[in-house]
């Protein structure tokens, strides 16, 4: 989104940051086409609905600590922007504390929404409504947040929107209640949601169902609202990465016991028809409520839905983990198919009463690797035919599978196991699910974590020792002499690491591990075999498919033994595999199901060790997985999304991970020592690209690559005094020297100064042509700030004598900076230039040479006057001096994107720029070229 002009609001438009006086003109006068308002850190008063319309490209942006605060008992929309195309508003709080005040906030586009960090501060209580009432008597109350995109093919983008309500409940007003996000019919474009948060509404945390657009929900967290948390049902429209819950003993609600529907996820349409919403890997908790309708409820309007890879718990007798109702049976009605998909779905808690997920009039639905461990019925389907349940455990109280007037086929069910519960989503008193008891046998010191809560406790005779610790949801502690230490948690266990003989009981009975942990190995020989397991998360002996030998040595991650003679040994562990080692003849078993012994594991382990220190950033192409493996600790501040993991390492400390196949990207900042498998090596083993420079004079080179390089011996080592900063490295080779590194991704630039030869994957080849970058640099003169983008790749060099400037923030393809007093800025770009905004005075040079820019920006021009003319040239992504058709005068001046000056007497002012011409003024006679070409008519555009 680009803007021609900036507004402060304070210096420029004369807005009161301490909140005394009103700032509506202010803003309204400040509003226009390719403007950004900027508002200084402080409070504005906002006095009445101000209406913007009709603009493109405006944008709202806090610097620091910015609210929006309005009058008591104020109900409407504080402002509305709508029927235009580009909104921005960002970091701008709104403030809603004031006595009875309830305000909104309307942004509504063609397309280009981006709203980013917004916090509705305070409580949305309309000081007359009145709970579970009629609705004759109460007020309509103003919605929170409207989002709009209006063209079918626009997109806007909202995150980190934040709303802690705490609202009436039952105050749903007949539809008239507040509602935290509203998405109705006049969007036809998609919104994404990411990692909002909305608390505490009376009439739906998020009512994105009934439109025409998309609406994609990623990540959040969406708690104690009434009706539903969530609720989506257009085509295309999902709920991915959410927790979803139900808990009135942790509502911030004054009346939490007024709720009239706690549902975690409604599907629904109104009367539009349109079908196929998603649930996708969400945790879904209805932990207490005085009424609910569900985890994930199909309404009667909607056609096929689909749930996958969801944990959903159901506590409230009565209340079903999934349920689809019967498609004619709501107030609208939509065409078929009206089939449910259910893949990787668990249902637990302790309902009775309800099945835990009931499908009715829905022919054609799958059930499927699902999970159900409940106190009521399992899977229930009514008067749907061709349905499928497979692959799927139901271990509950009453029936298993129940079919009323329905053909179902069943294939694979089981009756015991324990099935996947949400992570860490319930917060009332009294959530906890389980208790371990560790007895020392004789003596252990245990590592313990959990994925929920964690407590300690003093159930089935434990003691509460001081020198155990609790933090989060991680226990370390020790034992002796027949003691025991108790824990009560949620959740999973995902980490158990005992030293020394324990036993472990759950919930006071001895059991198999194996039943409360999620993966078993055993190892079997007919003849001899001894072995060594290491996992990344602990092991323990496991009766799962026979006794490990009482012999046999665990120490933590690794066990130790020995098998024959037709013996087993069992093991159950919480993580991942990260070694296997066999001498002898074996059959190895993982999770009941015999494997290839030399495949045996998730693959290896890099270790990365702090020498001092570094930031780092690593990622996998399959799984990657945080481990304590070879003396790692687990950093909190060490943050692991999927397949990439973040974090920072110092003082000879060491972090390690268990990764799939091969590493794909490998960041550092800083100095580190890396170990594969615990042993120190060569990355190029482990990486799948190296380059190596040699010269047997003397060379300096800097590297820049896509995805990191770290320092190899592949073709020799490389020099200890060269440098590597994240995807560069700079260094210098002589006399028959070689510097080799390794790399995960593609090399985008290499510059050489001197006489060298480089090798990629040792093949020799053409210096010239490696890598596809030129070098940028933009010198200070005497300083600039100054904004670049290309079309491709971007990456900060020091080359041609450039520092490296922190203040400066690269992001993509784009950058902006500032430099001065003669230094430089270098950057390895590839592509071409989109944007080049100059602030100041600059040179700039292009692979180390000064050179005109209209070389390298596709776009000129340029105004020629044989009396004199005066001009203002304004463009859309920049402006520079050009020599293309004769010098500008030094004495013209420009900012930005606009340039001003003056030419006569038959001379010539040329510029180059990247984009559009946005503007042209001139007084006087002059002749004007564009790319070389006369414009007949220069002050029509």
């Amino acid at each position: 989104m680009q803007f021609n002009s900036v507004v402060d609001m304070v210096e420029d438009a004369g807005c009161d940051p301490s909140g005394n006086e009103p700032c509506d003109e202010e803003l309204r006068a400040a509003a226009d086409d390719y403007t950004l308002l900027k508002f200084p850190a402080g409070t504005y008063r906002l006095t009445e609905q101000s209406v913007v319309l009709g603009k493109t490209n405006l944008g709202f942006l806090g610097e620091g600590d910015v609210r929006f605060v309005v009058p008591e008992a104020f109900n409407e929309k504080v402002l509305v922007v709508d029927s235009g195309t580009g909104v921005l508003f960002e970091n701008i709080d709104i403030d809603l504390t004031a006595d009875g005040a309830t305000p909104g906030l309307h942004l509504g586009t063609d397309d280009d929404l981006e709203v980013h960090d917004v916090e509705f501060v305070g409580r949305g209580i309309h000081p007359d409504s009145d709970p579970r009432g009629e609705g004759s008597a109460n007020p309509a109350v103003t919605n929170a947040f409207t989002p709009i995109v209006r063209a079918p093919d626009g997109t806007g983008r909202v995150t980190n929107v934040v709303a802690r309500n705490a609202g009436l409940m039952g105050a749903y007003n007949g539809g008239d209640g507040r509602v935290g996000v509203w998405i109705g019919l006049t969007t036809q474009g998609t919104i994404t949601l990411e990692d909002c948060r909305f608390e505490g509404f009376p009439n739906n945390g998020l009512y994105c169902s009934r439109t025409n657009g998309v609406v994609r929900i990623e990540g959040g967290a969406f708690r104690n609202n009434d009706i539903s948390q969530v609720r989506i049902g257009s085509e295309g429209s999902y709920v991915d990465g959410g927790t979803l819950s139900v808990d009135v003993g942790a509502s911030d609600s004054p009346n939490p016991g007024d709720m009239l529907n706690g549902r975690g996820v409604r599907l629904e349409v109104g009367s539009l028809d349109t079908a196929g919403p998603e649930v996708r890997n969400c945790d879904v908790v209805i932990a207490n409520a005085p009424h609910s309708g569900g985890g994930v409820v199909a309404s009667g309007d909607i056609g096929s839905f689909a749930a996958r890879d969801t944990r959903i718990r159901v506590d409230p007798d009565g209340v079903r983990g999934v349920l689809a109702k019967d498609p004619t049976g709501g107030s609208y009605a939509t065409d078929p198919p009206y089939d449910g998909t259910l893949r990787s779905v668990s249902v637990t808690g302790t309902a009775r009463d309800a099945a835990a997920i009931e499908l009715r009039q829905r022919s054609g639905s799958v059930v499927e690797n699902c999970c159900v461990q409940t106190s009521g019925d399992g899977v229930k389907l009514v008067d749907s035919d061709d349905a499928v349940v497979r692959n799927t455990t139901v271990d509950v109280a009453g029936e298993a599978v129940v079919s009323e007037n329905s053909s179902v086929e069943t294939t694979a069910i089981g009756d015991s196991g324990r099935c996947p519960v949400p992570n860490g989503a319930t917060d009332s008193e009294g959530s906890f699910e389980s208790t371990l008891t560790i007895e020392a046998a004789p003596e252990t010191d245990y590592e313990f974590a959990v994925s929920g809560k964690l407590e300690s406790s003093a159930a089935f005779g434990a003691t509460d020792d001081p020198n155990d610790e609790v933090a989060g949801s991680t226990a370390t502690g020790q034992v002796g002499e027949g003691g025991r230490d108790s824990y009560t948690y949620s959740g999973k266990v995902t980490k158990l690491l005992l030293r020394g003989g324990a036993n472990l009981y759950f919930d006071g009975d001895s059991v198999d591990p194996a039943g409360h942990l999620p993966n078993t190995v055993t190892v079997e020989s007919e003849s001899h075999a001894e072995y060594e397991i290491t996992t990344s998360d602990g092991i323990v002996k496991s009766e799962a498919m026979g006794a490990a030998d009482p012999n046999d040595d665990i120490g933590g991650r690794t066990v130790v033994g020995q098998v024959g003679e037709g013996g087993r040994d069992s093991y159950a562990y919480p993580g991942e595999l990260t070694g296997l080692e066999i001498d002898g003849n074996a059959t190895v078993y993982r999770n009941g199901e015999e494997i290839d012994p030399d495949e045996f594991g998730v693959g290896d382990t890099l270790t990365i060790e702090g020498a001092p220190e570094a930031d780092y950033e690593l990622v996998a192409n399959e799984s990657l997985e945080k481990t304590t493996a070879h003396d790692a600790t687990v950093d909190p501040n060490d943050a692991v999304s999927g397949r990439r993991a973040t974090g920072q390492v110092g003082g000879g400390g060491r972090d390690s991970y268990g990764f799939a196949s091969e590493i794909t990207r490998l960041v550092l900042d800083g100095g580190a020592n890396l170990y594969y498998g615990g042993d120190s090596v060569d990355p190029a083993g482990y990486l799948p690209n190296t380059v190596t420079v040699e010269s047997e004079s003397r060379a300096e080179y800097e590297i820049t690559t896509s995805d990191g390089i770290v320092k190899s011996e592949a073709i020799g080592a490389a020099d200890p005094n060269d440098s590597i900063s994240g995807l560069t490295a700079t260094g210098q080779v002589g006399e028959g020297g070689r510097d080799s590194y390794a790399y995960p991704g593609e090399i985008v630039s290499l510059g050489t100064d001197g006489d060298a030869t480089v090798y990629r994957n040792g093949t020799e080849i053409d210096p010239d042509e490696f890598g596809s970058a030129d070098v940028l640099t933009i010198e200070g003169a005497p300083e600039a700030d100054y904004e670049l983008a290309v079309t491709d790749t971007l990456e900060q060099s020091t080359m041609y004598d450039a520092t490296a400037d922190p203040n400066d923030a690269v992001e993509g393809a784009s950058v902006t900076g500032q430099v001065g007093g003669g230094g430089r800025d270098s950057y390895a770009v590839s592509g071409g230039v989109s944007r080049l905004l100059l602030e100041g005075g600059a040179t700039l040079y292009y692979n180390g040479e000064p050179v005109d820019p209209a070389e390298y920006l596709p776009n000129t021009v340029t105004v020629e006057s044989e009396s004199h003319a005066e001009y203002e040239i304004t463009t859309s992504d920049g402006i520079v001096k050009s020599a293309a058709m004769g010098a500008a005068d030094p004495t013209d001046t420009i900012d930005g994107a606009t340039t001003t000056g003056q030419v006569g007497a038959g001379g010539r002012d040329s510029y180059a720029y990247p984009g559009e011409l946005t503007n042209l003024e001139l007084d006087g006679d002059a002749t004007v070229y564009r790319n070389g070409t006369v414009l007949e008519n220069p002050e029509e555009l």
